[in-house]
């Protein structure tokens, strides 16, 4: 049997996670410059179990060649015999170090596995010098993939992911994190010029087309409104969703404030400038 890097172990209700989890590992690639503990090291050979099949010697095979163990965790897994006990033979392989809890579902308190969660005893000094014992629930530190919406959950399953994998490959989850945000920085920045340049461009032509139409006396209504309608949309809603990347918005800026002129050397109506106040433009 091949050796795999993690195994992604979760009930039934939960196999659309996991194989989306899977995926999105696989599909994930390092930021250039990345220094691994172990240049051996790998994270893209995942094996998904949501079987739900009893405890038998693949099952064994597949554990003792798997070098981590993803759990995701719902109200169901807390008691499902399936999980359980895959669980309990990883960490009895002398492996427990590489467990790693995924909730997907439920309060961490109805859904982590019972062998997760320690009872600690602490003993309190309280004011006035009386020593008391309590005990403590502690929780294990997880991954969490819950999201009240689709695009909530789509950030969390790109933001989980990287974590995870800076757990398989030995990394700093927030070095390995900082790298994957630098790297989509530069990628925004690059798409958002390029969008830009297009969608100025086009406004530009329909503005050119509009004052034509406008001499001629040719479906100058028709025209002038066409090219008003994306030159507003270009000038306000794509400063809007990029307003959180000083990067990308001085691309932006420099290419609305090119189209703005443009349009008054047309002689055409030009949207009115909002949020440069709040760029910083």
């Amino acid at each position: 049997m091949q050796d795999y890097d993690i195994c992604i172990l979760a009930v039934a209700g939960d196999a659309a996670v996991a194989n989306k989890l899977a995926e999105s590992i696989r599909r994930y690639r390092l930021p250039s410059g990345t220094v691994l503990p172990d240049k051996g090291l790998d994270y893209r050979r995942v094996y998904v179990d949501v079987s739900g099949r009893e405890f038998d010697e693949e099952a064994r095979s597949v554990l003792d060649h798997s070098r981590c163990l993803a759990v995701l965790c719902s109200p169901e897994t807390r008691t499902s015999s399936f999980v359980i006990e895959r669980l309990d033979y990883f960490r009895e392989t002398g492996k427990d170090n590489n467990v790693i809890a995924v909730i997907v579902r439920g309060e961490p308190a109805d859904s982590f596995p019972a062998s997760f969660i320690e009872q600690k005893t602490v003993r309190k000094i309280l004011p006035d010098m009386t020593v008391v014992e309590r005990i403590e629930t502690i929780e294990p530190v997880a991954s969490d993939l819950r999201a009240e919406t689709r695009s909530r959950w789509k950030e969390a399953l790109s933001y989980e992911t990287v974590r995870i994998i800076a757990s398989i490959l030995g990394l700093h989850p927030d070095d390995l994190e900082q790298r994957h945000r630098m790297r989509r920085r530069k990628a925004v920045v690059a798409l958002v010029s390029v969008i830009a340049a297009v969608c100025l461009g086009a406004a530009g032509i329909f503005g050119y087309l509009g004052h034509v139409a406008r001499a001629e006396g040719e479906i100058a209504e028709q025209q002038a409104a066409l090219c008003a309608e994306i030159a507003e949309r270009t000038m306000t809603e794509l400063p809007a969703a990029f307003a959180d990347e000083p990067q990308a918005m001085e691309y932006i800026q420099h290419a609305v404030d090119r189209a703005r002129s443009s349009l008054e050397e047309l002689g055409l109506d030009v949207p009115a400038e909002s949020g440069r106040s709040e760029t910083g433009g």
